[in-house]
């Protein structure tokens, strides 16, 4: 396998992949666009950890923890389930990355009453802390590396989607 460079993953946005080994449209372009998800993912997990000591599942896992709240009743609960759900990670995974966050002391765990074999989750002060101090840093690293993408070259509809911009050619430099 040859290593894709920005760039190239930048033009088969816009213009699909360069040979045609008779796959569909719609193939050709979610690759594309699997390639450019990790491209981004991939640095924004770096600047990340660089930055904040936490890596994308782990903000991701908090941001959806924390946002299990009532209006009238405060924090609630979530089932194990509902974040691997969210996250789109697998139970073990989930697991895994839920017992960092509780090794860390930013989420509490239990069992559910009516079902002893599932788990609930919830955020800890120190979580809702961390949350709140990692969640503005995580929001300008993503948009970052969304607008290094380099918007002449995208997709128009793909920079409408990311940016939610009217007009994609208008996301700012």
């Amino acid at each position: 396998m040859t290593a894709t460079s920005h760039g190239d993953v930048v033009r088969e946005v816009r213009t699909g992949p360069a040979d045609d080994r008779g796959q569909s449209f719609v193939t050709d372009r979610w690759d594309t666009l699997d390639r450019l998800h990790r491209l981004v993912q991939a640095t924004v997990e770096r600047r990340l950890r660089e930055e904040t000591g936490f890596g994308v599942s782990e903000v991701q896992a908090l941001r959806y923890a924390g946002s299990g709240f009532a209006a009238d009743a405060g924090p609630e609960s979530m089932r194990l389930g509902e974040v691997a759900d969210g996250l789109g990670l697998s139970q073990s995974a989930t697991s895994r990355l839920m017992a960092r966050l509780r090794r860390q002391g930013l989420v509490i765990s239990s069992a559910v009453d009516h079902d002893r074999r599932g788990v609930q989750m919830l955020l800890t002060p120190e979580g809702h802390a961390a949350l709140r101090r990692i969640a503005p840093r995580y929001e300008q690293v993503v948009r970052d590396a969304v607008r290094d993408l380099g918007s002449q070259d995208v997709d128009p509809l793909l920079w409408h989607f990311l940016t939610g911009e009217n007009d994609a050619r208008t996301v700012n430099r």
